[in-house]
């Protein structure tokens, strides 16, 4: 068979194949009509002589990408297999990708253009990872652009579930010009791969440059990578904030321990070092725990799938979530159930709340590792005994409960 099917006028199932517009990692991406629900749609279907294992692949896709259902994350509608051909159905945007909007502009895009398609991304891929989701292939091509300025991200072929990454060693792949340090080295990714990758993404936006675009070859481009200290962006454009520049410098740190742990993190710094105000401003204070106050509370974990109790010590807490100094490695994506023990005169209020681990610094066999924590459910009274506690610890001045230089804030 061909490399191609043109199923271009055909009907399957009920969807009504118009035209070839694109091709995905896998196979080629059709504009169709939805007969049943009388709209159009994008379907990607698997290009012949796909054999089993990558049918199996692109499944799995589909349903990485459908578990991912945000406002700016394309949905997924539909998976069905016919006469051998997997077929994905998914939301038709229009638009251009991020790439092209790049590409056809003389200047880079104005701040405010590319911190607007940013936002949009960041929130995205938060939500992405608070489900234990990666996408390792960020890059201007996977983010569509409406005519309307919204935002989506696209193609989830090669994604992982965090934890669950053996079963895609040997497939990982992604785009040597968008891809994180650890992912050459052929380390674990997380969250803060796609975290470089994005910085990448903002950094090509705001100056029309990628950092290690004088790179002649792959070897070269996956050595700068690895080695290269990129210059900042304001090198290339003299407006950018030389805070923005420490930002973005920040998400592309060799080590992904120097990066962001969370896109919501990357998000509110760059959104303070565009608005060039401060990090423990007022209005934050009132939406969410200030970070500049390391509060050391002992807690427990549980976790949900196999009831295991591991002991643990916060290091840090926010609206959002904790980093945590943990007894033993628990596995990045597990669900969990986290108990604080706040003090209160000579006794300790119990707070509780699910959690999913987002990030883990160390491996199997470590103790006390150092573990980023997203909160998704918490008690309206325990996160006030929480802010309160927090509060108070910050008014007292203690010194010795303020996190030094290298204390990385998880917000």
């Amino acid at each position: 068979m061909d490399k191609t099917a043109n199923y271009s006028g055909k009907t399957i199932d009920r969807y009504v194949i118009a035209e070839l517009v694109g091709t995905g990692t896998f196979g080629e991406v059709y504009k169709a009509f939805d007969s049943k629900l009388s709209r159009h749609v994008a379907i990607k279907a698997t290009t012949p002589g796909t054999d089993g294992d990558d049918k199996k692949l692109i499944i799995r896709e589909a349903r990485i990408h459908a578990r991912a259902e945000h406002a700016h994350i394309v949905p997924v509608y539909d998976v069905f297999e016919n006469e051998h051909t997997v077929f994905i159905v998914m939301r038709l945007v229009t638009g251009e990708n991020l790439d092209q909007m790049i590409s056809r502009q003389d200047t880079p895009l104005r701040l405010s253009d590319a911190w607007h398609i940013m936002h949009q991304i960041l929130w995205g891929m938060d939500y992405a990872h608070s489900k234990g989701i990666v996408h390792l292939d960020l890059k201007p091509g996977n983010i569509r652009i409406t005519h309307c300025g919204e935002a989506l991200i696209m193609d989830f072929g090669i994604a992982a579930i965090l934890g669950e990454q053996d079963l895609m060693k040997e497939r990982l792949q992604g785009t040597p010009a968008f891809m994180a340090p650890e992912i050459i080295e052929s380390m674990n990714a997380d969250a803060r791969s796609d975290i470089y990758s994005l910085g990448l993404i903002m950094y090509k936006m705001i100056t029309g440059h990628h950092p290690f675009e004088h790179a002649r070859s792959l070897a070269e481009m996956l050595g700068c990578h690895k080695e290269v200290i990129p210059a900042k962006p304001s090198t290339h454009v003299s407006s950018i904030p030389e805070k923005l520049d420490d930002v973005i410098i920040k998400a592309l740190e060799k080590n992904s321990r120097s990066r962001y742990h969370s896109c919501r993190e990357f998000a509110m710094a760059m959104e303070h070092a565009i608005s060039g105000t401060s990090l423990n401003g007022t209005s934050d204070m009132e939406l969410r725990w200030d970070p500049r106050v390391a509060v050391y509370l002992n807690a427990r974990i549980q976790l949900v799938e196999t009831g295991e109790l591991i002991s643990a010590e916060t290091v840090n807490l926010s609206v959002s979530g904790a980093r945590l100094r943990v007894a033993i490695y628990i596995a990045v994506g597990s669900d969990i159930y986290l108990e604080l023990y706040l003090p209160e005169g000579d006794h300790y209020i119990k707070v509780a709340a699910t959690a999913t681990v987002l990030w883990a610094d160390g491996s199997p066999g470590m103790e006390n590792v150092e573990t980023g924590i997203s909160l998704n459910e918490i008690d309206k009274q325990d996160r006030y005994h929480i802010s309160m506690l927090v509060s108070e610890r910050l008014l007292s001045g203690d010194e010795a409960e303020l996190p030094g230089d290298d204390t990385v804030i998880f917000s």
